[in-house]
């Protein structure tokens, strides 16, 4: 899932060639970065997806002003819970791009996946993730 800023992380996924890069991410719209809550992001990976993008604008040419680098310190933090529940931060990444940035779009999508796959299925690190496994239960 990617959230993208409606000001530069959208018209980039929409200027992208590699259309097999947008065919591998929902990508939602948002007016601003910085208004991805942490909640959001923690509720993104709680209903299974598998990582969570925040694609913002340069910080020093956010439309909002600070958009960007207030969307960078949430993310930071959730890698920061990701951690310490043993979680592999991985799961979540933020960028900035500018709208004319289509090739960076596809590559930050394309490492993205990357990353992604090296997580296991529930992006629990080292030896809690077999323990994570079997302790899923049914709702």
């Amino acid at each position: 899932m990617a959230f993208c800023c409606e000001n530069s992380g959208i018209e980039a996924a929409e200027a992208a060639r590699d259309t097999s890069a947008r065919g591998t991410v929902e990508i939602v719209r948002v007016p601003c970065s910085g208004r991805v809550e942490m909640g959001l992001v923690l509720k993104c990976l709680e209903n299974g997806a598998p990582g969570v993008l925040v694609l913002g604008c340069p910080v020093d040419s956010c439309k909002y002003l600070r958009g960007s680098s207030r969307a960078l310190k949430r993310i930071d933090a959730v890698k920061k819970i990701l951690r310490d529940a043993g979680v592999d931060e991985n799961r979540v990444h933020m960028d900035f791009l500018s709208s004319v940035d289509s090739h960076k779009f596809s590559r930050i999508v394309q490492e993205m996946g990357e990353r992604l796959a090296t997580v296991n299925r529930h992006g629990v690190e080292g030896e809690h993730a077999l323990a994570a496994g079997s302790e899923r239960s049914a709702p």
